[in-house]
């Protein structure tokens, strides 16, 4: 099977550009290792770089394809065998062919300078989304689905490379689509269950050629476009709540003819693994209690928990190109996710997200509702926000401002890193503390005296004497 592809499909020879960094440095090796299990890709690199300069230096610029670059979820580079992290940054400078951008860069600092001819190991994380398309991107109820994976088969750098590979996992079978009129000089074998490409030659700066890979996926491409995340805090109750509105959609192939009750029923497509969504699975924090599922209809009795598991079905599957909305929440004590840092001062530390597994987030906002009279005093997160919002929100029994409301802003989040935490300290004094009882025991107390001298007064209606 051959496709033809007008874009990515050239190998460089000249290279006009708005930035190339300096040559110092050579890669002596470079692995590549790209897992496409989930409904997103994750990449991990292993390099082994060489200054090739006259001093030292220590500062690496790593090439990523700008058709990669927006769509780059997170990423993270290590040393001393993965234990220690680099310090990385995203920088604006681009190598464009063309007048097209060609790369982007990731400026790395290395722990100190690496002198002349000297060596230096280092492996990097990466996870990118909206990589993945159906392929074709209609099929009939009963088909199965096949991805396409389109990306750059030979390590592209700005640095010469002496040594490299390139291996794809996460797939059980698959194929590569040839260009129309390209000729294939490297092909992959199968190795450890890995579709394996060895490319012992010296690769020259920017030197690119495209990889369309297409393989069997009978699963859903499920993708969360919004998720409002509210986390309220009751020192009074020593509860934590959480609610979490969901905007979700699958991104798998669509349906061809429509959908068909009585074929999908006979086909038994339910008992199938397929690419349409029928359930959906979340993890909780443990100890979770008062859980409920509902969507824009109302209650729904389709969910169940198991341990810190809560499996919800969703009123109808949900196929390529359909969406769903709901809306899950639940209790937890306070205590487990609370500490006190000083005499008024607290840390809250609470899941980064929970959520589905194997999806990814285009916006998520978090929302944190301190009690009444609160003040946030810090924010500890190790995936930076886009966004910082401060506010008041007026709840039950709220006779003046409202709980103090701190909301971020995330965007292309991936559901791997809900394992991270998020952390708020701030300060609630205990007149803060007392202040909200006071005022209702004041509200009740003239709401009684007020009573009170109202049946004293008389109005009833006395003819003249």
């Amino acid at each position: 099977m051959k496709l033809t592809l007008l874009a990515l499909s050239f190998l460089l020879t000249i290279v006009s550009c708005s930035f190339i960094p300096d040559q110092s440095w050579e890669n002596v090796e470079f692995k590549r290792t790209i897992d496409i299990a989930k409904s997103y890709s994750k990449e991990k690199i292993d390099l082994v770089i060489k200054n090739v300069d006259s001093k030292p230096n220590a500062e690496y610029y790593y090439a990523v394809p700008s058709y990669a670059f927006d769509k780059l979820s997170v990423y993270a580079f290590f040393y001393a065998n993965g234990l220690k992290t680099l310090s990385s940054t995203l920088i604006n400078d681009t190598t464009t062919v063309n007048n097209e951008p060609l790369v982007n860069y990731i400026k790395v600092q290395l722990p100190q300078p690496i002198a002349p001819k000297q060596t230096f190991k280092l492996s990097a994380n990466f996870a990118v989304t909206d990589c993945l398309e159906p392929y074709p991107h209609k099929i009939e109820l009963t088909d199965e689905q096949f991805l396409l994976l389109k990306t750059n088969k030979l390590p592209i750098s700005a640095y010469k490379t002496l040594d490299s590979s390139l291996a794809i996992g996460g797939i059980s079978d698959g194929k590569e689509l040839e260009l129309e009129g390209k000729e294939n000089p490297y092909k992959g074998v199968v190795k450890n269950q890995q579709l394996t490409y060895e490319f012992n030659e010296e690769i020259s700066p920017f030197k690119f050629t495209v990889l369309n890979l297409l393989y069997r996926h009978n699963l859903p491409l499920t993708k969360v476009t919004s998720l409002q995340r509210g986390v309220w805090v009751s020192h009074w109750a020593n509860s934590l709540q959480f609610e979490e509105f969901y905007k979700l959609t699958n991104k798998a192939a669509q349906l061809k003819n429509g959908f068909s009750r009585s074929d999908y029923m006979m086909n038994r497509q339910m008992l199938k693994q397929s690419s349409s969504l029928a359930a959906i699975e979340l993890k909780l924090p443990e100890e979770s209690k008062d859980v409920y599922y509902t969507d824009l209809v109302g209650n729904v009795s389709t969910s169940r928990v198991f341990s810190d598991r809560l499996y919800i079905k969703p009123r109808y599957p949900i196929f390529g190109g359909w969406n769903y909305n709901f809306t899950i929440g639940w209790t937890n004590s306070l205590t487990e996710h609370l500490r006190q840092s000083g005499s008024d001062e607290y840390i809250l530390a609470v899941p980064f997200i929970n959520g589905p597994v194997d999806v990814s987030y285009d916006e998520i906002e978090i929302s944190f509702y301190l009690p009444e009279g609160a003040k946030l005093l810090d924010i500890a997160s190790v995936i930076p926000y886009e966004k910082k919002t401060e506010g008041h929100e007026l709840s039950y029994f709220d006779l003046s401002n409202g709980h103090t409301k701190i909301t971020l802003t995330f965007n292309n989040i991936i559901d791997d890193l809900s394992h991270l935490e998020l952390v708020i300290k701030y300060e609630y004094g205990f007149w803060s503390f007392i202040k909200k009882p006071l005022d209702i025991a004041k509200v009740v107390f003239i709401a009684l005296i007020s009573y009170l001298a109202l049946t004293k007064v008389d109005i009833s209606l006395k003819a003249k004497k």
